[in-house]
């Protein structure tokens, strides 16, 4: 088989949380594992698959994420060379102590609680459990006055015409054709293309 990498998909209406990542995958395998060895259950008698650790779910959120993006000649591991993208946990909690399996730790009993310190590209983004470099309260701000715009503007009135012809302007008239805004190579001129890191 293949170690399928994780990555969040829709923001705005599933948690990007990474451990929420990582505790799904490890959890609906045991959860169809165990469905499976109930013969009731499996008409089929389809094997059980081997499962997996909470290791392998940890290099899903990683190493694997890096190597599904093309991007492990440059992150995934803390290699010399490599961008220093960290993470540094604190499981000194009453949720988590005492820690005698990091690694079933992190995927099963951590969230984003106990993420102390983060590091981007040898940067530090987050340091004692606190943005770095960021206004957080303008961008909570900043976000809830880009919801109003998108809220208003789905209950006006429908902009037939005024938007250019798209793959989604026929569908939809109350948005612009931005959906394909990440793979448009120029052809969207709505939304700018998305660039990898450089």
């Amino acid at each position: 088989g293949i170690l399928p990498s994780l990555s969040a998909d829709v923001d705005t209406n599933m948690t990007p949380d990474p451990f929420s990542l990582m505790r799904g995958a490890f959890t609906i395998q045991r959860a169809l594992a165990n469905d499976l060895a109930f013969p009731e259950s499996n008409p089929g008698n389809l094997p059980i698959p081997q499962l997996v650790t909470a290791r392998q779910c940890i290099e899903m959120g990683t190493i694997a994420g890096a190597a599904g993006s093309g991007l492990l000649d440059k992150i995934g591991t803390l290699t010399p060379g490599k961008e220093a993208d960290i993470v540094i946990l604190d499981p000194n909690t009453i949720t988590i102590a005492p820690l005698n399996n990091v690694p079933g730790a992190i995927v099963t009993m951590m969230d984003t609680r106990n993420v102390r310190h983060v590091m981007i590209a040898g940067k530090w983004v987050y340091r004692n459990s606190k943005l770095v470099g960021f206004d957080e309260a303008k961008l909570v701000r900043d976000v809830i006055r880009a919801r109003d715009k998108v809220l208003a503007r789905i209950n006006s009135k429908p902009l037939v015409g005024a938007i250019p012809a798209g793959l989604n302007s026929s569908t939809n008239p109350y948005r612009p054709n931005f959906f394909d805004s990440c793979c448009h190579k120029g052809l969207n001129t709505t939304a700018p293309e998305y660039k990898l890191r450089p």
